[in-house]
């Protein structure tokens, strides 16, 4: 009984202290964060008027959204297994070495092997951190200094998935907040003049710790909401209400639109200082809204979490994005199921989606430029320079995929036009593909690439089984596909002669010499790789 009285104080306590952090009181993030006690037994049972604060993450077996299994997995054709986890791993912004894919994929536990990997934590963070920010030094490994705004925090941002080594739980909150701060729900909005650089790290962090904490979708949308940062993009009472409303409920009914103003009536921005003020006039007239009474605007954006249709709203905002796709019908269908779910957690959703079958298997859609570049620098070992970073974050402007600039978030679908396409296949040939360290300053390392244990297996002047084999390695490595017999004819029709000797610069003998004319070689193929659907789209698997 001692323990029980404990709770409820502790639960009287907090919301106490969730309601004056919404009034003015909270940190430099908008609201008073709760810490986590050492007690899960009493973690959970942390309320702010009626809605739980933090929670256990469903178990794969408590989705509705059917998920994909070993054996399911291991029932698909080999070049299906190779195209749903390479699929898999570029969603998550991975990516692995050809050979070490297939082996994974050869064990039979491909699948629950990335489901428990996202369960550990293998990377050394403060290690991580250090590399990020090791500055000042002549030879520092990154530069994210002098560029235009925005740019230096989305810049460490994308750094930190590639300086990140293991696909464990750290890497897997990194992605969800990054997911997360692209969409219209936490875009920063850096694009505004109300908002800042520093609302980047500051929306983009704050979720982070909360999914650390293993806080509830609707507590850490709260803390977002009474924030300074959702403030900076949404500035007066009306249009703040009217956007939650729309944002996170998909409620278009302008008649609520003054009830939710009368309630936020002593919120608003300070334009001088682009600051959040929450003043003494509140409203104590009673509201009804959300089929509930209201009085202010901390009861505003607490039923609004609590409303029947905030799950089903943010639910759909992501659906929208990995099925873009999709006919709205079958789109509804994806949502219902994961609401049936009950989910609690931010996990509990993305995972939901990126594991189901029916993303890996009937999904087909255009991968952003994260997805591409993240898998494609692992599997063929890219190295970066020191201001490599900062480029890729403007040119997504230029793709017009920026990173947490909009003030509506990324579009569901990936810009295909032409002028937006152009700047994303420019960047994927010219800095990624065809760059080749050695021959540049970055690239992918023909060292570990095009190495000659490729060839320890075919004699000496065995010329055409050489193409073949370097063929089939740089198409599995880049699109996870093996060329058709004729594109493998097109490679050796430029490569060899009639009598199937090499022509051109194509020599593969096992000396010195030979590192560069693979090299060489490599760049042709890739340069052809680089025009295929297959780098700027995930396929469905074929029925």
């Amino acid at each position: 009984m001692r323990t029980h009285g404990l709770v409820l104080k502790k639960i009287v306590i907090l919301s106490a202290v969730l309601l004056l952090s919404a009034c003015g009181g909270g940190s430099d993030s908008g609201g008073s964060e709760v810490d986590r006690p050492n007690s899960e037994d009493v973690i959970y049972s942390y309320q702010h008027k009626g809605f739980s604060l933090y929670s256990k993450n469903l178990p794969y077996t408590n989705y509705k959204l059917d998920t994909i299994t070993d054996s399911v997995f291991n029932n698909l054709t080999a070049s299906n297994q190779l195209l749903v986890a390479d699929k898999l791993l570029a969603t998550l912004y991975f990516g692995l070495e050809t050979n070490k894919l297939q082996a994974l994929i050869d064990s039979g536990t491909f699948i629950s092997s990335i489901k428990q990997n996202l369960t550990e934590k293998k990377n050394d963070l403060d290690k991580v951190e250090t590399r990020l920010n090791d500055s000042g030094k002549n030879d520092e490994e990154f530069y994210f200094y002098n560029w235009p705004e925005g740019t230096e925090e989305t810049a460490k941002i994308l750094a930190r998935f590639y300086v990140l080594e293991h696909l464990d739980k750290h890497y897997l909150d990194y992605w969800m907040s990054y997911v997360l701060t692209s969409n219209i729900m936490f875009s920063p909005a850096y694009e505004l003049a109300s908002s800042h650089s520093p609302n980047i790290d500051r929306v983009y962090n704050r979720l982070v710790r909360d999914l650390r904490k293993q806080s509830t979708v609707q507590y850490s949308t709260y803390l977002h909401m009474v924030s300074d940062d959702n403030w900076r993009r949404f500035r007066s009472p009306e249009d703040n209400g009217r956007e939650m409303m729309e944002i996170y409920l998909f409620d278009f009914d302008d008649k609520k639109v003054p009830i939710a103003g009368k309630a936020l009536q002593n919120w608003h921005l300070d334009r001088d200082n682009d600051t959040l003020v929450v003043g003494l006039d509140e409203n104590y007239e009673p509201l009804t809204l959300f089929n509930t009474t209201i009085y202010n605007g901390d009861d505003f954006y607490s039923e609004l979490v609590k409303s029947d249709n905030f799950i089903k709203g943010i639910v759909k905002r992501l659906v929208n994005v990995y099925f873009s796709t999709f006919t709205q019908s079958k789109k509804q269908a994806v949502v219902d199921k994961i609401v049936a779910s009950k989910p609690k957690t931010w996990q509990d959703i993305l995972l939901q989606i990126v594991f189901s079958n029916e993303y890996l298997l009937s999904s087909d859609k255009p991968k952003s430029m994260e997805e591409v570049f993240f898998s494609l620098s692992q599997k063929i070992h890219f190295k970066h320079y020191r201001g490599f970073f900062p480029y890729l974050a403007r040119s997504l402007t230029e793709m017009n995929q920026a990173s947490m600039k909009y003030k509506v978030g990324k579009p569901n679908e990936v810009p295909l036009d032409t002028q937006s396409f152009s700047s994303y296949h420019k960047f994927v040939r010219e800095r990624i593909l065809i760059r080749s360290k050695g021959e540049t300053s970055y690239g992918w390392d023909k060292e570990l690439l095009i190495s000659n244990e490729l060839f320890v297996d075919i004699p000496a002047y065995q010329h055409e089984k050489m193409v073949e084999k370097l063929v089939n390695y740089l198409f599995k490595s880049a699109i996870a596909r093996l060329p058709n017999e004729a594109e493998m004819l097109l490679f050796k029709q430029h490569f060899l002669n009639d009598e199937g000797s090499y022509v051109n610069y194509f020599r593969l003998f096992k000396d010195n010499g030979s590192l560069n004319e693979r090299r060489n070689a490599a760049v042709t193929i890739f340069e052809y790789i680089s025009r295929l659907t297959e780098v700027y789209r995930f396929k469905k698997v074929a029925s």
